[in-house]
């Protein structure tokens, strides 16, 4: 899987288009136009349930404080439902020996960080590229952690970051609207607090400050999505992953984004595609800053469709969200593509292989 950086009109407007090499392999291929499930036409009887926990999780949003009809949620699965982080064991690791991590805290904004740091564990000292983590809204949870482990093991450091502070974390959706909506409350506030994880990150001896990226889940992708939007210096790409593409205009204002910007866009999430004209009004705010954007479908795809475990906790508090092994496995290639020819030598990345066509 492998991206080419030239004009494409099979993904919108995107000038990476992709090469997926899982969907050879029966696993969900691009840009399909309709998928049976909840926003397209359900021909399963799980479509009246599904339906229900969807009006009623709409519903919830709404009503709590703190939060915007235009910024709706997601949810991650509780600590025990998804993989562990792994942690240092004394000298060694457990269970798996290809990175080290850090507990890390720090000034960020108006709150204290509790971040968590992953380093890639190798004979060279670097310098690596760093790529940034916003979780969900449930806050700094260990499955941020398990992917900032993930991208270590790929080569990169890691930085899982709490936007909430103090490590706070959401343990019921009430709690996560709170905080969430707290957050995105205050644009400033927030831009200040993603800016002092990107110095921390870039200070380190073991980061190259001139290769940075950030992805983000659900919520957390909202938060890169807006960092692309605000033009922030020295971020090169963001990855955003079933987000609620809820971006603003940036303050003060800019004329072209610098990053690149690809986006997993869960198609059957009713938060997004119910909502009539969401994702085109995100599309043209991009547009107005001449942002190179990547849209990817996944049809098949709920929201939280990374994020193991994500049935039992939609199932738990009535929410419409689902894990999708596939397309999360299909996700993870294109992360790994996208991170390699972000930075790749002029011309390499021109050598890929033809992209992939909507189907």
């Amino acid at each position: 899987m492998r991206y080419e950086p030239t004009p494409s009109p099979a993904i919108g407007r995107g000038k990476l288009p992709i090469r997926d090499e899982a969907r050879d392999q029966k696993i969900w291929g691009l840009a399909m136009p309709e998928s049976p499930g909840i926003v397209q036409p359900m021909k399963s009887a799980f479509r009246s349930k599904v339906g229900a926990t969807a009006a009623l999780a709409l519903a919830l949003a709404a009503t709590l404080p703190g939060r915007s009809q235009d910024a709706q949620p997601a949810e991650p699965a509780p600590r025990e439902q998804i993989p562990q982080a792994q942690v240092p064991d004394g000298d060694g690791f457990k269970n798996d020996p290809g990175y080290l991590s850090e507990e890390v805290t720090f000034k960020a904004g108006a709150v204290t960080s509790k971040a968590y740091l992953a380093l890639p564990k190798t004979k060279t000292q670097g310098p690596f590229a760093g790529v940034l983590i916003s979780p969900e809204w449930w806050g700094h949870n260990d499955y941020v952690r398990m992917r900032a482990d993930m991208l270590a093991k790929l080569g990169y450091a890691a930085l899982a970051m709490d936007l909430y502070g103090d490590g706070q974390k959401a343990h019921d959706p009430q709690t996560a609207i709170k905080l969430d909506g707290s957050l995105k409350g205050n644009q400033k506030e927030m831009a200040a607090r993603v800016l002092a994880h990107f110095k921390f990150l870039a200070a380190r001896p073991e980061v190259d400050k001139n290769r940075i990226a950030a992805i983000g889940y659900g919520s957390g992708g909202d938060v890169c999505l807006q960092m692309a939007r605000n033009g922030m210096r020295g971020l090169d790409g963001v990855v955003a992953f079933h987000p609620f593409f809820t971006v603003v205009p940036s303050q003060p204002p800019i004329r072209k984004a610098t990053a690149r910007v690809m986006v997993c866009d869960a198609r059957e999430d009713p938060y997004v595609h119910l909502r009539k004209g969401k994702v085109e009004a995100f599309r043209k705010e991009m547009a107005r800053v001449q942002t190179d954007l990547t849209m990817i479908d996944f049809p098949n795809a709920m929201q939280s469709f990374t994020v193991p475990g994500a049935n039992r906790v939609g199932e738990k508090f009535r929410i419409p969200q689902a894990y999708n092994q596939e397309a999360d496995t299909r996700a993870w290639g294109l992360l790994r593509g996208f991170l390699q020819d972000l930075w790749a030598p002029a011309g390499e990345a021109a050598e890929s292989p033809p992209a992939a066509t909507r189907q």
